[in-house]
């Protein structure tokens, strides 16, 4: 028995001695005084006696306690051992609360730096945080270094996605970009780029059917990279946007839409239900950009190219840019928007809506339609394109505005040659060969642009006479205004009937442009060839040149670039030569020709006023065909003047283009 249950014991006994004293007293054995003396000596006992036992109490449950706790910690750390040290990426420093992207990151840091040459990669901490640096240049001085995020407080914030990436040059930058130290590391350390004449480092991201995304950073510069969508910020910088017709009362104007630049370029198309129904939506939003989406990083920026469209199948145009940065955005340069048009886009009947293509255009023909809107048109199919390098070593001209071609060993394989109607006056053609002119067309007639008479020019047959006697090649050239295919052979046959008795060994010319409605104001609707469909006056044309093959002379066909490509469908004839309209210093028409018209303002010794100057740039014919008057030589014709005084037009002008 313990010693405290053994004094207990012993209260519990003197307890029954009192109860007898009681009875003593009672009986009168004992005073009441001693009686007291003696319970209260034993209360006394009695409370050290309590207080020892709540002592031993406590102390026994504080003990229990501490086993318990004792007991767990030791379960958790059996545990742990047996598992393998706890959670995979724990910090050993504070095990339950750090969690790392990368386990391994000492190894993966030497395997990196084994195979990179341009950062090396080292362990670092950022507010307390591990990172993983890259630096950038020399190992002493390096221009600059990125560092990712290793280490976050869970795993659960990680998985928010909360990466963070720093770059320190001078200065420390925080920034966002997509991708952490789980994914390639050679993604996270992209070689610097100079654009602009300035380094950038660019985190580039590219999916399928998405516009391209971009981080850009300046080292040095103080700017805060973040992610930006490339088509997002061409959209807002170039001011792109489609909406429902603005002009409620215009022709169908609730089945169309208006595509509008920030050049201040609108073009209307028809369009779908379900495409007004998107504008309704989205907004200016709605215009998107697919797989054909295509931006390159060059020196000069991003060159940036993507089709207009709402939906596939409706495609409206494209738009092509350079993009640079600039302080951490995207600045756009250089934008050209251009709308899909149909054909006869200028003809005077056309109603001004397009029909969206229902496919993309693959290099597009570009071309200017004199109001600053670009137009983009298909290729043609049959006509070959072009090979003439007009560089330096190839292409030039001389004080006189001779201009020459010169073959790849530097040898001149071009002609020059001048075009000559009545409107040029008398013409000296002995000077003209001496100025160095070796060949000539010359305009033998026009049609009316009224009533459609056939008209002779007045100097045909002096020129004819005195180019020939003075030894240059010629060519004659028609004007025409023909709107029916018999009135494009009656054209042919007064050509070939106006050059019997003449050696015209060169091409007999189809010279089809727009005349300027200015020009006649007494014809209510101008004149009569301009407002044909282009498949007519393909037709007329086709007709022409047909008729004058059957007469064994070789045809050709003269025209600019717009009205070769929206006016008349080369694809049809394109085995025909062809002589080509640019007043320019440089060629941008694609397809082929022989020869070029460059300028209607040439001064040439033996010709009183200024005229139409040409460069034959390759013969039409073979060298083992010489250059006679057969289909088998052919030739050159036309010049942009069309007129002279009709019975049915009033002046003629001169047309052209």
């Amino acid at each position: 028995m313990l010693d405290n249950e053994k004094q207990e014991q012993e209260a519990y006994e003197r307890g029954y001695d009192i109860e007898e004293l009681m009875l003593q007293t009672q009986s009168g054995k004992r005073t009441f005084r001693e009686l007291e003396e003696e319970r209260d000596e034993l209360d006394e006992q009695n409370q050290k006696l309590y207080g020892k036992k709540q002592f031993w109490m406590v102390l026994t449950l504080v003990a229990a306690t501490i086993v318990c706790v004792l007991g767990v910690v030791l379960w958790i750390t059996i545990r742990n051992k047996n598992s393998g040290g706890g959670e995979s990426g724990n910090s050993s420093d504070n095990p339950a609360k750090s969690f790392r992207v990368v386990e391994k990151v000492d190894e993966k840091i030497a395997a990196y730096n084994a195979s990179n040459s341009k950062y090396k990669a080292s362990l670092t901490k950022v507010m307390g945080k591990e990172y993983v640096a890259f630096s950038y240049g020399e190992s002493g001085t390096p221009e600059f270094s990125l560092l990712y995020r290793n280490e976050y407080d869970s795993k659960e914030d990680a998985a928010k996605g909360e990466y963070s990436c720093w770059m320190t040059t001078s200065q420390m930058i925080d920034f966002q970009v997509p991708y952490s130290l789980a994914d390639d590391w050679n993604v996270l350390t992209p070689e610097p780029t100079v654009m602009g004449g300035t380094k950038y480092v660019l985190f580039v991201r590219e999916q399928p059917d998405v516009p391209m995304s971009v981080v850009v950073l300046e080292p040095g510069m103080m700017n805060v990279g973040r992610e930006q969508d490339v088509f997002d910020a061409v959209r807002n910088w170039v001011g792109l946007s489609i909406g429902n017709h603005a002009d409620p009362t215009a022709p169908d104007a609730d089945k169309t839409v208006v595509l509008t630049t920030g050049h201040g370029m609108q073009y209307t198309f028809s369009a779908s239900d379900e495409v007004r129904e998107k504008i309704v939506s989205l907004g200016k939003n709605v215009l998107q950009c697919g797989q054909q989406f295509s931006c390159e990083i060059t020196e000069d920026g991003f060159q940036l190219s993507s089709p207009l469209y709402a939906k596939e199948g409706e495609y409206y145009g494209e738009i092509t840019c350079t993009i640079l940065p600039n302080q951490g955005r995207l600045r756009v340069t250089d934008a050209t928007v251009g709308a899909y048009v149909s054909f006869n886009y200028n003809d005077m009947d056309f109603n001004g809506v397009n029909t969206p293509s229902s496919y993309y255009i693959e290099n597009p023909v570009v071309l200017g339609n004199g109001n600053g809107e670009k137009l983009y048109l298909p290729e043609y199919r049959r006509v070959a394109k072009h090979s003439y390098l007009f560089d330096k070593d190839h292409y030039w001209k001389d004080e006189t505005g001779f201009r020459y071609y010169a073959d790849d060993n530097g040898k001149i394989v071009s002609r020059m040659g001048i075009d000559v109607s009545e409107h040029d006056g008398t013409i000296d053609w002995k000077k003209v060969k001496d100025a160095g002119i070796t060949f000539a067309f010359i305009r033998v007639g026009y049609r009316g642009p009224g009533e459609g008479t056939l008209e002779t020019d007045k100097t045909a047959a002096a020129n004819l006479k005195g180019a020939i006697e003075n030894g240059l090649d010629v060519g004659v050239y028609f004007c025409t205004q023909a709107i029916t295919e018999a009135e494009g052979i009656a054209e042919a046959e007064f050509c070939l009937d106006f050059i019997k008795g003449y050696d015209v060994n060169w091409p007999i010319v189809f010279d089809t442009e727009k005349w300027d409605p200015d020009n006649y104001p007494k014809l209510a609707n101008g004149p009569r060839g301009n407002s044909i469909s282009r498949e007519q006056r393909t037709a007329v044309t086709k007709a022409f040149v047909n008729r004058i093959k059957e007469a064994g002379y070789t045809p050709m066909v003269y025209a600019s670039t717009n009205w070769s490509i929206m006016n008349v469908n080369r694809d049809e004839f394109a085995d025909v030569p062809f002589w080509f309209a640019s007043y320019s210093d440089k060629v941008t028409y694609r397809y082929d020709f022989q020869i070029w018209q460059y300028t209607s303002e040439g001064k040439v010794n033996g010709v009183p006023k200024k005229c139409d100057m040409n460069i034959l740039l390759k013969p039409w014919w073979t060298e083992d065909a010489g250059n006679g008057g057969n289909a088998d030589n052919g030739g050159n014709g036309g010049n942009a003047d069309d007129g002279g005084n009709t019975a049915d037009g009033g002046n003629a002008g001169n047309g052209g283009n």
